[in-house]
Parts: structure tokens; sequence; C-alpha cells
């Protein structure tokens, strides 16, 4: 008689042996994964090579997105069309030639005391005077409070004691300003153009009688809608000194109207030039050449 009771406990202390293994390489994958999610949180919350949409708010009339490049942030409405940007390591720089251009009125008003904003975006301008010029005082009209939201958290605003932003429609807001402003700039787009109300020859108008005497409005303007002529042609009725600025070729141009008044201004654009550039470090001679006088 053949006894097979050892091999049976053999068997059974094989299988014993497979589930201890099955259940040391289950544990061993679970580390594995464990490690791999945390690695990847860490990647993510250092911001390494997370590029594209990285933020969005679609509760106000337009949705606001955050696009990150290598070096830069990018405010959108929607689309692919540049709304602001940004130097991540360096947000008080103006990257968009338009911004940069715009900065030609301070050949005309070298040193601002009060200035107005008409839009916001991710307050690029407004940062660049608010380092230029320590005592400046800057207003803010913004209709969309996520525009806000994102100029704080990407691109380097934040209100203070020298400048305040106002959360509104700036059709009815401009009605209750009492202060006047040395310059006033209109830098307020949707989506694909700027809103009809906001470029509007009632608009504008207030907004020279919101100018001292002898203040600006810088305006910046698309040329690819074919509306620039119609544009020239409603701030030439109502200022009468008026320049215009082209950025590139096929881009941006910006118009500079002065409200009447004497301008007490030594020395020629040039020489201005040459000052601003050194305290600026903007190339205002080089931009000087593309400002031209509207007869």
């Amino acid at each position: 008689k053949v006894n097979y009771e050892p091999r049976a406990n053999h068997g059974n202390q094989f299988m014993k042996f497979l589930i201890f293994l099955r259940g040391v390489w289950n544990k061993m994958i679970q580390q594995m994964f464990s490690a791999e999610e945390s690695v990847m949180d860490r990647l993510a919350s250092q911001g390494r090579e997370i590029f594209g949409l990285v933020w969005e708010n679609t509760e106000g009339p337009n949705p606001v997105q955050v696009w990150r490049k290598k070096d830069r942030f990018e405010m959108r409405f929607g689309n692919r069309v540049v709304q602001s940007s940004c130097l991540r390591e360096d947000p008080d720089q103006l990257v968009l030639s338009y911004t940069r251009h715009m900065m030609l009125c301070l050949l005309l008003v070298p040193e601002p005391q009060k200035v107005l904003h008409i839009g916001l975006g991710g307050g690029t301008i407004s940062n660049f005077l608010h380092r230029l010029y320590p005592e400046l005082e800057q207003t803010v009209i913004e209709l969309n409070e996520g525009v806000l939201e994102a100029a704080c958290q990407f691109f380097g605003f934040e209100e203070d004691s020298r400048r305040k932003v106002i959360i509104a429609d700036a059709v009815e807001k401009i009605h209750e300003l009492e202060e006047h402003y040395d310059l006033i700039f209109l830098d307020a787009y949707g989506p694909s153009s700027a809103p009809e109300n906001l470029i509007s020859i009632p608009f504008i108008t207030r907004l020279s009688e919101l100018l001292v005497p002898g203040g600006w409005l810088v305006g910046n303007f698309w040329t690819l809608n074919g509306d620039f002529e119609e544009h020239l042609n409603r701030w030439d009725k109502i200022f009468p000194t008026l320049y215009q600025a082209r950025t590139r070729p096929t881009a941006n141009k910006i118009l500079f109207g002065r409200k009447n008044g004497k301008a007490s201004l030594n020395g020629s654009l040039k020489d201005r030039a040459h000052f601003l550039q050194k305290k600026s470090g903007l190339d205002m001679l080089k931009m000087l050449v593309n400002l031209e006088k509207v007869e």
C-alpha cells in the first residue's frame, strides 16, 4: 500500500508559497504605482514641462484663458488671439510690440501723475508704468472679473495704494468719474474686436473730457479688420493734435490724441527718446521712426 500523504503535504506547502509570492508581488506593484503617482504629483506641483492651457474662467462675458509657453504666459479669450503676454521670470517687461509702441506717449507726457486704463488685460502696461514711475497713480476699469483674477495670478499684477481696479462697464462708469488724467489708455478688446460702444464718438469724446489740459488719449487698434480709417476719422474729429504709430507692417496701429492745451515739453522728440530709452530700457529711438503726425 502506497502512502500519498507526504506528497499531499508538499503540495499544500507549495500552494502556500505561491500565495505568499503573489502577495509580495501585488504589494510591490502597489508601491510602484504609488511612487509613480507621487513623482507625477511632485512634477505637476513644480510646473515642470506642463505647457498649453493651464487656467480658465468661463463665468464672465468671455472665457478667460491662460496658456503657458516655454518662457511666458499668454492670455486669450477662447481663441488663438493673444490678448496679453508676459515673461514668467520678468512680468514687468513689455513683450508685445503694440504695448511697447503705446509707450511712445511718454515722449509726449514725460512725467504722468495720473493714468486711467480702459481694459486691464494682463496688466502689463500698468506693471511697466508702476515700476517706472514710483509716484504714479493708476485707475483701471475692467468688465470681466476673470481678467483681473488671471492678471493677479499669472501676470504679476496686484492692487495697492497707487493703483486700483474697478470692475464695471466702462461705458457707464466713465460718467461717474470726477478725476482728470494725464494719460488714458484705451485697449479694451473682446475675442475678435473692440466693442463698438468703447470706440464710438460719444465714448471717445467723454474720455477726452477726462483728460487734463494737454493730456493724451492712447488707443490700440487692429488693422486686419479693415476699419482703421474709420477710427482715425473719429479721432480726427475730436482731437486737434493727432499722431499715429504702426507697430509692424500688418499688425496694430496706435493713435495718440491730445486735448486742447499747450505742450510744456523741452527739447525734440529725439532728445526725449534718448533720455527715456536709458530710463525705461525700451528702444524708443527705433520706435520713434514709426511715429507720425496725422495732418
